[in-house]
């Protein structure tokens, strides 16, 4: 019985080839010194002889680089060019990270900018206070959508085009997936009413606290989230609500007066 396709397999303008293309470089994450073939396929849901006619291309094309002969794949050069273009137009990087630091220097937290790539936020800024017990995240890490106290705000804020596109890919993809994601977006709103914030407590990871806002998108910039959080055993519920909060959410409204007139 054939595979039933998918909405974006029926679309005439989609082009599959492209698409397994720009997966292949997604599956990539900021802990990834190289994947083989093998991960790459496990990863991406493809055949392994996809992967190798993939990885050669992009190779030829300077995305990938053969981190040993016949074996594993590096990111290479040329994906730099591309993330470095989409970092140096968003200049709310520039606004924000004075005001970043300075709630992190507050809060004895880290505080992180996050863009969405598929199911995670990826850090575009990060800022640490000089505590000791700070997170240790870094520009490029991966966080997930439907756990994380940013990937909820995230979902809480987006515009509904927005959030309906997630879930269909989702459910192409993974249902595990996509029912994570709907819990996470469920638990997003009912944190904005309650709390006036996203929150995750021991969710994403069992030791760390976190609370987030969205920010919202314009014709050049796409939808933002932003977040301060650390281990739970410096930083209660209570105080990021109470103390960290109100700093937060007149940072975000900083930003967005500042940077969407």
């Amino acid at each position: 019985m054939p595979t039933p396709k998918t909405d974006a397999e029926e679309d005439r303008y989609f082009i599959t080839a492209l698409s397994r293309g720009l997966d292949v470089l997604a599956c990539f994450r900021s802990g990834d010194a190289a994947l083989s073939n093998q991960q790459i396929s496990q990863r991406c849901g493809l055949p392994k002889s996809t992967v190798t006619r993939i990885a050669y291309t992009l190779t030829k094309r300077g995305y990938l680089i053969q981190a040993e002969p016949g074996g594993k794949y590096a990111l290479g050069s040329a994906t730099l060019a591309l993330g470095s273009s989409m970092l140096a137009r968003m200049d709310i990087r520039q606004l924000a990270r004075p005001l970043m630091q300075e709630l992190a220097d507050f809060s004895g937290a880290t505080v992180a900018l996050g863009v969405r790539d598929r199911f995670s936020l990826i850090y575009i800024e990060v800022c640490r206070s000089t505590a000791t017990l700070a997170l240790t995240l870094q520009v490029g890490s991966r966080i997930p959508l439907a756990t994380s106290a940013i990937g909820r705000a995230f979902l809480a804020s987006a515009a509904e085009e927005e959030r309906d596109a997630i879930m269909n890919l989702a459910g192409e993809v993974d249902q595990s997936a996509a029912i994570a994601l709907r819990e996470g977006l469920i638990k997003g709103l009912q944190d904005y009413r309650d709390y006036g914030c996203a929150t995750s407590f021991g969710e994403w990871q069992s030791d760390v606290s976190g609370i987030a806002l969205g920010l919202r998108s314009t014709p050049t910039m796409p939808a933002l989230a932003i977040n301060c959080g650390g281990p739970s055993s410096s930083l209660s519920k209570e105080y990021l609500l109470a103390d960290v909060k109100p700093r937060l959410a007149a940072l975000v409204a900083k930003l967005e007066s500042a940077s969407f007139p």
